[in-house]
């Protein structure tokens, strides 16, 4: 399991087509600064999928309610490849799908 960090933009469904059939997309979204490849950060919105089990149970109402805070979410990596020679892969829900408290530890001071 990896844990995402950052800004909660909260649930989203996204319809999309492939090859004539529609298809909703049920997910997370969360706001990260990465490096670029020129080493210059950016931010950018990293979406995390729910499974059908993960609507069923509700697993998307707190991630509504924690739009606009810091948060960490558990994810999984799904990697796919698709007909046409294309590969990839995407973040999904995992663990106990909440998200999960992260406390920043204070620097402890040498003694001297």
């Amino acid at each position: 399991m990896l844990l995402i960090t950052g800004l909660c933009h909260g649930y989203k469904a996204n319809e999309r087509t492939y090859s004539g059939n529609s298809f909703t997309d049920h997910l997370i979204l969360i706001e990260v600064e990465d490096l670029n490849q020129f080493g210059i950060p950016e931010t950018k919105t990293v979406s995390i999928k729910l499974s059908k089990s993960d609507l069923e149970k509700g697993a998307q109402h707190p991630y509504d309610a924690l739009k606009g805070k810091p948060i960490t979410v558990p994810v999984r990596v799904g990697a796919w490849a698709s007909n046409a020679g294309k590969a990839g892969f995407d973040f999904w829900l995992s663990g106990d799908r909440k998200p999960v408290n992260m406390q920043i530890a204070k620097p402890i001071q040498a003694a001297g």
